[in-house]
């Protein structure tokens, strides 16, 4: 008898090189696949929104009682059911569900009808009055500098002023002053939004057992349950989300949008389910998409063709309110000198509150902006030697076997040796890795956040002063968006 036949191992290139289907492909193609907008419940409402005609106002009252009486409405929503203000970041908690006091931009929402149907809900919103007393209007980065009231809010830096964020390291004045050649530029990025061919959809509704399932179109469930946990007072164990498939997202369906309250507190009160489904013009309201950017660069270049140093200033227009914000600020700068060999490098950087719907994350927020501005420049500069950007790109190009630059950490007296950095990575601890100053080639570290770029790099982050103020001079006469030269830093010390 012949002995059984072993099975063949599997070839590296069984995976590899081979068509192999979507698992969600089929139900696509065929229109199986059901998004946020094509659920249904028995005994559903549907939802619609009241928003603000003007950029920026405070509401003097508002009077639903037609809109209450009105047939087929089941709930009127004001900003008075939503004290407790919400945000995808700690430190940028400064939303309402509905606008509570003043609106920030045009389409801000201020009331909500929960009615049989979304004809009715319609008809509803043009029985709610409300008076507004207009209040000036932010136009843009510029004229937030040069105008520190009326205040968009009530925190932040200064005025108008979001965030000022500083990043450095090596001497870049220093550099600048001995380099062979120095390029100063200006760009404006003029900002874009994610278009996605599905507008933001939610349906909440009340499961068996008394609590709360909400199914949307979202691109962050658990900020999102977080949140909805925050707002309306209820146990996050309470509250269920469901993020449905997405038909397209790209950053724009990442923060928690004020609709996605709306329908969860309706639910909660009315014990029915509740829909709502953005309309292509809300979904511009809702926006979060990529900051409109002016910078200034001033690049040093020496004799042999190196950048020697940069200064990068960045003023960013964050629309009305913080959303992303604070992160996409720092991104305008931390990552520029990843990408070329710069041995020295300064960032500063400033966001502005507008009466514009908010600015947020948009596939790499914060990072093509300065991107786009760096490689334009760097296509100009050679240009004045008589070289090519080809023939300058191996001396631009970072290299493993060129020698540590001196503005890296690691090339700094005292910080981790190669082998020290290796053994770190490998999980091993060396006496410098000890001495609480960890590797410098933790580059994740430096692209997450100003403070732990400050504990791993030893740069110094200043996140209280900015000088990049001064970019507007250069489109704008104005001088009084300048900060006072005393003004009050914060230095991160390493280790």
């Amino acid at each position: 008898m012949n002995a059984p036949e072993k099975p063949r191992g599997k070839s590296r290139f069984d995976t590899i090189g081979k068509p192999r289907r979507r698992v969600d492909g089929r139900a696509k193609a065929i229109g199986q696949l059901k998004f946020a907008d094509d659920l249904a419940l028995p005994r559903m409402l549907h939802c619609k929104l009241l928003r603000s005609p003007h950029p920026h106002a405070a509401i003097e009252s508002i009077d639903v009682s037609r809109a209450e009486a009105h047939p087929g409405v089941h709930l009127v929503l004001t900003g008075e059911a939503f004290a407790v203000p919400y945000g995808i970041m700690p430190v940028s908690q400064d939303e309402h569900a509905l606008a509570r006091g003043k609106v920030r931009f045009v389409g801000d929402p201020v009331a909500a009808v929960i009615a049989v149907d979304e004809h009715t809900a319609v008809e509803a919103l043009g029985l709610i009055d409300v008076k507004y007393q207009p209040l000036g209007t932010v136009g843009s980065a510029e004229e937030g500098l040069a105008n520190p009231e009326p205040r968009i809010h009530d925190y932040g830096e200064r005025g108008n002023i979001h965030r000022n964020q500083s990043y450095e390291f090596g001497d870049v004045e220093r550099a600048l002053k001995d380099s062979a050649h120095v390029f100063e530029d200006l760009f404006f990025y003029e900002g874009n939004t994610h278009l996605p061919m599905e507008q933001q959809a939610s349906l909440a509704s009340i499961e068996g057992d008394g609590k709360l399932l909400l199914q949307t179109s979202t691109q962050n469930p658990h900020y999102l349950h977080r949140q909805l946990a925050r707002v309306l007072q209820v146990p996050a164990a309470h509250i269920r989300v469901i993020a449905t498939p997405n038909g397209g997202g790209f950053g724009g369906k990442c923060d928690p949008g004020n609709h996605e309250f709306v329908v969860a507190k309706a639910a909660l009160i009315l014990g029915r389910p509740v829909k709502i489904c953005l309309t292509r013009e809300e979904v511009f309201y809702q926006h979060r998409g990529r900051h409109p950017v002016l910078m200034k660069f001033r690049t040093g270049v020496g004799k042999d063709g190196r950048l020697t140093a940069m200064h990068l200033q960045t003023v960013l227009d964050g629309g009305a309110y913080g959303s992303h914000g604070p992160a996409s600020t720092f991104y305008t700068g931390v990552l520029t000198p990843v990408t070329y060999e710069l041995p020295r490098f300064k960032f500063d950087a400033c966001r502005v509150f507008t009466n514009k719907p908010a600015c947020g994350p948009k596939r790499g927020h914060g990072t093509p902006q300065p991107r786009f501005g760096q490689e334009v420049q760097l296509e100009r500069s050679p240009r004045s030697s008589g070289s090519t950007r080809r023939s300058c790109a191996s001396r631009w190009s970072p290299s493993p076997t060129r020698s540590p630059r001196a503005g890296c950490a690691w090339a700094r007296p005292g910080w981790p040796s190669a082998s020290a950095r290796s053994s770190r990575c490998r999980g091993g601890r060396s006496a410098a890795a000890s001495s609480g100053r960890g590797a410098a080639s933790d580059l994740r570290a430096r692209r997450t956040c100003a403070a732990r770029a400050c504990r791993s790099t030893g740069t110094r982050c200043r996140t209280r002063r900015c000088s990049c103020c001064s970019i507007a001079a250069a489109r704008s006469p104005c001088t009084a968006a300048r900060p006072s030269s005393g003004r009050a830093r914060t230095t991160c010390s390493p280790g």
